[in-house]
């Protein structure tokens, strides 16, 4: 599935020819990523976090390319990133907190996309992100269960409401968990692209609570 993945990002790279900045950004390393992109603010909610600044011109273009192009080769090496950065943050997790965050293999879960985004588009950046996180996980540590939370409403934009209380209007019961017993008593990791207001996690947590999960950290890629 990855190689054809590949064959296909070769054809569309021969029709439409990506930018210099684009084309220098795929062929950065993990490690030269890490060094280059600032990282973002540290959020006052200990259970959600951030890598990256989404203000940084650099950070912003590798977001749009996966957002809006769905470009594989930096869905890879984000999904990497975010990979190593769970794997640390786990490991903290464990050593103070008295979840058993390493032992009970967490969920991850994609934020999700309503029917009509993805009609537009055509995937979902924080899916893409999802599964490659996955193929890095050679140590069976994470469990992914995909569409299980789902997008019920269809929203407008965020980046087309101005306010923290519209976005988080805007969202409300917008989202829900197919199959409660998926998640019921879990450990999940939610993974988004961005957050601003925090209001998309906001509604992840609160479908994912009334479905019984145990305990919920939410992780992007920029703010």
């Amino acid at each position: 599935m990855h190689f054809l993945t590949h064959i296909k990002d070769l054809f569309a790279d021969f029709l439409f020819p990506k930018s210099e900045l684009v084309l220098t950004l795929e062929k950065l390393s993990t490690d030269e990523l890490i060094y280059n992109l600032p990282p973002a603010e540290i959020l006052k909610d200990k259970y959600s976090l951030v890598l990256f600044d989404y203000s940084h011109p650099l950070v912003k273009e590798m977001i749009w390319e996966l957002k809006y192009s769905g470009n594989m080769r930096i869905a890879d090496k984000l999904g990497e990133i975010l990979y190593d950065h769970l794997q640390h943050e786990l490991t903290d997790l464990s050593l103070f907190e008295s979840a058993r965050w390493h032992k009970e293999k967490p969920i991850i879960m994609p934020v999700p996309i309503s029917n009509e985004r993805r009609f537009e588009r055509g995937w979902n950046q924080s899916e893409l992100l999802s599964e490659q996180i996955m193929r890095c996980d050679s140590n069976k540590i994470f469990r992914y269960i995909p569409k299980q939370l789902v997008k019920i409403r269809h929203t407008k934009s965020q980046t087309k409401t101005l306010s923290k209380n519209e976005r988080l209007e805007n969202l409300t019961y917008s989202m829900k968990v197919l199959n409660p017993s998926s998640v019921a008593g879990a450990h999940v990791i939610v993974l988004d692209d961005v957050t601003t207001t925090g209001a998309t996690f906001a509604e992840a947590r609160r479908a994912l609570r009334v479905a019984g999960a145990r305990n919920i950290l939410c992780i992007a890629v920029a703010h």
